[in-house]
């Protein structure tokens, strides 16, 4: 049964795994300006916890109506990846699959849109000049939260998607100047990635809250 997503929804929010050591920890870590974003988009932000036994009877109880996918954790299957977190990956790949099974709209973002990509049999290499700092993005046409000129965005990603890698199910909405991917769509879904991070404006940019009516509803 399709659910509708109320005028105030709960939006469950994953988070990074950092390891303190001095305390023998890993913690689940979320950024503060997630809750500022989400607030005052509308709705009810809900971090999530990555180690549960079950994460569909989790996600059931919290009763969430939609999903973030945050960034921050290489995924550990990279040759190269730093900072993984095993318990975040599974946790986040059955949430995806809830959420799917569930109809739920979801944002991805960053990691997230690794993920995404991931999760469907698509693949991540490794970029340039994507780490701190701000470049050009141009949506494809037809894209209806986004305008028709390129805008600038930030990055904060050492992986990437070039469009050889993006898998099949995925429909391709933005591009870097570069060429490598920015944005992608589960087609007829509510599911969209991007590789920027909407948190990080304060005020949120203006495609970012277009974004948000479009997945989640609520005011912006």
């Amino acid at each position: 049964m399709e659910r509708q997503l109320p005028s105030m929804g709960r939006l469950g929010i994953t988070q990074r795994v950092e390891v303190v050591e001095e305390y023998d920890e890993r913690r689940d870590c979320l950024d503060q300006r997630w809750a500022e974003l989400v607030e005052s988009m509308g709705h009810v932000p809900i971090p999530l916890a990555n180690l549960v036994d079950d994460p569909a009877d989790y996600l059931e109880a919290l009763a969430v109506d939609g999903l973030v996918l945050t960034g921050g954790n290489d995924l550990r299957h990279l040759a190269d990846a730093e900072n993984v977190a095993p318990e975040r990956d599974e946790f986040e790949a059955a949430a995806l699959e809830y959420a799917l099974d569930e109809e739920l709209p979801v944002l991805a973002v960053c990691r997230g849109i690794q993920l995404l990509n991931v999760h469907f049999g698509g693949s991540l290499g490794r970029v340039e000049d994507h780490v701190a700092r701000d470049h050009r993005v141009r949506f494809e046409r037809g894209v209806d939260f986004a305008p028709e000129e390129p805008i600038t965005v930030n990055s904060y990603h050492g992986y990437g998607i070039e469009r050889e890698d993006v898998a099949e199910p995925l429909e391709t909405i933005a591009v870097a100047e570069d060429g490598s991917i920015e944005g992608l769509a589960v087609p007829d879904r509510p599911i969209v990635g991007v590789m920027w991070h909407p948190e990080r404006d304060s005020p949120a940019a203006a495609v970012d809250r277009q974004l948000f009516e479009r997945l989640f509803g609520g005011r912006y």
